[in-house]
């Protein structure tokens, strides 16, 4: 098996910051990397930043630190994205076929 680096995709940062969960669509067109600080950054297949959104608890009365992404997919038609936090909730984002 040959390996190559191809290109960073995320800058490094200062301090402890980790990669929580990633997810390649099914179309091999889109890529979702969960940081740490509960964003989902959407890349497509060249590894272009196309779009960046915040998560969101179950019940905002416990803010935004009350729990963790467990993991991240995508639709078989590569349109929907599902995340599964600790807060025993599951959200699916409907992100469409084009950017």
């Amino acid at each position: 098996m040959r390996l190559k680096h191809f290109k960073n995709l995320m800058q490094p940062e200062e301090g402890a910051s980790k990669i929580c969960a990633l997810a390649w669509s099914n179309n091999n067109q889109k890529f979702a990397v969960c940081t740490s600080d509960r964003v989902i950054v959407l890349y497509d297949e060249h590894g272009e930043k196309k779009d960046k959104f915040s998560l969101k608890p179950a019940d905002p009365k416990y803010g935004k630190k009350s729990y963790t992404i467990k993991g991240i997919a995508f639709s078989h038609d590569s349109t929907k994205l599902a995340i599964g936090q600790t807060d025993n909730i599951i959200y699916v984002y409907k992100i469409g076929e084009e950017w």
